[in-house]
């Protein structure tokens, strides 16, 4: 096969892939868990999270939704550690981001991100886990610790 032909074939398949994926996305089911933040006073809120934890999940997120309720949001779950990047493509909400390290310990937030604004949101450390909540929801800070029982979401080590 000639490497043109090979590209066509490719890039067929990414076309094809990506309207599978936006077909599809309305009936991707995400599993709700309860989680709790525990701000540095040693008080604490609970929060009813949407798992993003495969590609398809993380790709289409909060994405569609016309509203989320108060203390309700998506938790972004990946095997590693990395620098993560996020934008507000089709999010009709502000949202806060909250970058979350392996031990659950909130090391970057990122306030107010706008509707709809299609410019990259870009974590400065790497880390497992981001939670997304409607802008001014929580007003948790760095230093704050995430915890999720569910599961052993968030290893304690």
């Amino acid at each position: 096969m000639s490497f043109l032909f090979k590209s066509i074939i490719l890039g067929n398949f990414l076309i094809n892939f990506s309207f599978v994926l936006l077909a599809n996305s309305n009936s991707l089911i995400f599993k709700n868990i309860e989680c709790e933040i525990k701000f540095d006073n040693n008080k604490s809120k609970f929060l009813s999270l949407d798992i993003a934890d495969t590609f398809e999940k993380r790709s289409y997120g909060l994405m569609n939704r016309e509203k989320i309720e108060t203390n309700e949001g998506m938790l972004f779950i990946w095997e590693d550690s990395e620098i993560r990047e996020f934008w507000m493509k089709n999010t009709y909400f502000n949202l806060d981001l909250f970058f979350v390290n392996k031990y659950g310990v909130i090391v970057e937030v990122f306030k107010n991100a706008k509707a709809f604004d299609e410019k990259k949101i870009i974590s400065k450390e790497k880390v497992k886990f981001v939670l997304e909540m409607k802008a001014g929801d929580i007003k948790a800070n760095v230093g704050d610790n995430l915890i999720c029982n569910s599961n052993q979401i968030i290893n304690r080590d």
